[in-house]
């Protein structure tokens, strides 16, 4: 007796069914993509316990005639595609003929389709692989698709299915995504009685966007569009300080097809790297188009996954395009009263709560750190000097009438006036804080406070010099040579024995960034060490970035040494949480953050900067 034999059709397409047909949401999306390809401007969808009962999706496509119709449910059975070239010229939502084969296996579906110019519409049923006669019916032009009691023959598949609220939020889902994807093309929903939503037809794409996602973007949305001879990226995107706990609004399209790419998404999130705390993502909508012949759509049942010719240009096309928007955006995060979601990254180690810090500012301890940090601001100061020139401040600082001084941290309060103020016109205001500035201040020695003619911008000393030091080092490093200076006495590193490991081999790397390493008897040892570099605790630095890349499980390239030493150098160099500032401080300090791109974050994503609007502070004291 045989032990191989052919499959039945009716079990090959619920075979089928389990790889296109998943949950309700799969129908709808299948449905509307087969809408989206007849032509249709208007296409309503309606479901009934969340489209397990009904699934009814109604275009105004092109419709069928009575030679198309009863193809339709058939197997491989398609208009999209005649031979094998047209496989890589892919224009089209659907294309490989299963889907309706598939899912007329496991639900009850009927058809009624009229195409213009014909009398009447067409109507058909299928249940089970089986299919009724065509026969005439009353009907509008364009198509009329309902499916109903989803997996009624396949019992076990139905128990997977999830409640109604879970597997509505699917269709809403996928229904947005491709109704972002098309905004020239109408869309509503409804379960039940009650309408979900609804989009009008002719829509330019941003305001498609904003109707669709807009309370995803409270602060506004960034507009990126690049263009390449290899393709092209449109995108909208959150600024910085906005962003959500999970990567659901990150949508990426390629032709218009939602899909699922893990290496492009990445690219996205490492452009929001230093824009957004460790453990949120970004919210961002992006648009790739590229030839239909350099992409491959056939490499998934479901058509959500793509493989792209290009892939490495476009993954670096996308990375670019979202930094350099990120960059340029000058918009300062808003704070609002509860919106400020707690980042899950490292404590700041250089926070020191101050509590006592009025009677400390007395003692031998405080002035010894005071002038550790005077010493620290001036070294810092002259090492920027050398690679921007010379910081020169924007205005005077009016001494505050009687000598009144902060009680909370000892440091004069700096009212200001437009008449004591000698500043160009910033590219956008939120650019230039001095330019707008009334009266800065710094409160529990950590806070730096300026105050605008609409609020106050509040920020974090340490993250925003480290943000400073970490682009002028990489910019230095990139346009300049590196100066060493030899260490008096050479000092030990101690070192784990993996992370002594990676001494050797990265010597040369660790040498081109300003620190040269030997080895003696059985330790290493550090000789020399960059001028740039205003701490006077080298060999931690050192140590730290050697064993932190030790416990990477992943080689250390000589790019990720070199992007771990920058960082580590600016986070050590930089001013701390504790250390008092003096007016002129804080002026160069804001000066110098006017030199680099932004200063929204630090380099681990951290947020070093909020803005406070008085009519937020009016809301929270209710006065509004």
């Amino acid at each position: 007796m045989a032990r191989i034999r052919l499959l039945p059709p009716e079990l090959a397409n619920k075979i089928a069914a389990g790889e296109v047909v998943e949950r309700p949401a799969s129908v709808v999306k299948e449905l509307v993509e087969n809408s989206l390809d007849a032509g249709a401007t208007r296409i309503d969808v309606q479901l009934i316990d969340a489209g397990k009962t009904l699934i009814r999706v109604a275009d105004d496509g092109q419709g069928m005639n009575a030679e198309d119709l009863p193809l339709a449910f058939e197997a491989h059975a398609t208009s999209k595609i005649a031979d094998a070239d047209d496989l890589f010229h892919i224009e089209t939502c659907g294309f490989r003929g299963e889907a309706l084969a598939s899912i007329q296996s496991v639900a009850r579906a009927s058809i009624t389709t009229r195409q213009r110019g014909t009398p009447a519409a067409l109507h058909m049923d299928c249940a089970g692989g089986r299919q009724s006669e065509v026969r005439e019916a009353a009907g509008d032009f364009g198509t009329v698709v309902e499916i109903r009691d989803l997996f009624y023959n396949v019992p076990a598949r139905r128990r997977w299915l999830k409640g109604d609220s879970t597997e509505f939020s699917h269709v809403v889902e996928w229904l947005t995504g491709l109704a972002a994807a098309n905004p020239e093309v109408g869309f509503s929903l409804r379960h039940g009685e009650r309408k979900a939503f609804e989009v009008p037809p002719r829509q330019q794409p941003a305001e498609r966007i904003r109707a669709l996602f807009g309370d995803r973007f409270p602060d506004g949305m960034l507009e990126v569009h690049e263009h390449e001879v290899y393709g092209r990226l449109d995108g909208y995107l959150s600024p910085p300080g906005v962003n959500r706990p999970n990567s659901k609004g990150l949508l990426l399209y390629v032709n218009r097809r939602l899909i699922k790419d893990r290496s492009l998404v990445q690219a996205a999130l490492l452009a929001y790297r230093e824009f957004v705390p460790p453990g949120r993502y970004p919210i961002a909508v992006l648009f790739v188009t590229v030839p239909p012949e350099s992409v491959d759509v056939n490499v998934h049942p479901a058509k959500t996954e793509v493989r792209l010719l290009e892939q490495n240009r476009i993954f670096s096309l996308i990375k670019s395009a979202l930094t350099e928007k990120l960059l340029r955006s000058g918009v300062l995060p808003s704070l609002k009263p509860g919106t400020v979601h707690a980042p899950q990254a490292r404590p700041d180690t250089d926070y020191e709560p101050r509590h006592d810090l009025e009677q400390r500012l007395f003692d031998g301890e405080s002035e010894a750190k005071a002038r550790e940090a005077e010493h620290r601001w001036s070294q810092a100061r002259s090492v920027l000097e050398q690679a921007i020139g010379p910081v020169v401040s924007r205005f005077e600082v009016r001494e505050p009438i009687g000598g009144n001084r902060d009680s909370g941290t000892g440091i004069a309060a700096s009212p200001l006036s437009e008449s004591q103020a000698s500043v160009p016109e910033p590219a956008t205001p939120e650019h230039s804080l001095l330019a707008n500035a009334r009266a800065l201040f710094q409160v529990a020695a950590t806070f730096v406070v300026v105050e605008t003619p609409d609020g106050m911008v509040i920020i974090d000393q340490h993250a925003y010099h480290e943000r400073i030091l970490y682009w002028l080092l990489e910019h230095r490093i990139a346009t300049q040579p590196l100066e060493r200076q030899r260490l008096l006495v050479p000092t030990p590193l101690n070192l784990s024995l993996a992370a002594a490991a990676l001494v050797d081999a990265n010597r040369e790397t660790l040498r081109e960034f300003g620190f040269e390493v030997v080895q003696a008897a059985d330790t290493w040892a550090l000789v020399a060490v960059p001028k740039y570099s205003v701490s006077s605790r080298h060999n931690e630095v050192v140590q730290e970035i050697l064993e932190e890349l030790a416990n990477d499980r992943t080689p250390p390239t000589p790019q990720a040494l070199r992007k771990a030493m920058v960082e580590m150098v600016a986070c050590k160099a930089a001013i701390k949480a504790g250390d008092s500032l003096e007016p002129r401080q804080i002026l160069d300090l804001l000066r110098l953050g006017e030199t680099v791109p932004h200063t929204f974050s630090c380099p681990h994503g951290r947020p070093t900067t909020y803005k406070l609007s008085f009519t937020d502070l009016e809301k929270l004291f209710h006065r509004r």
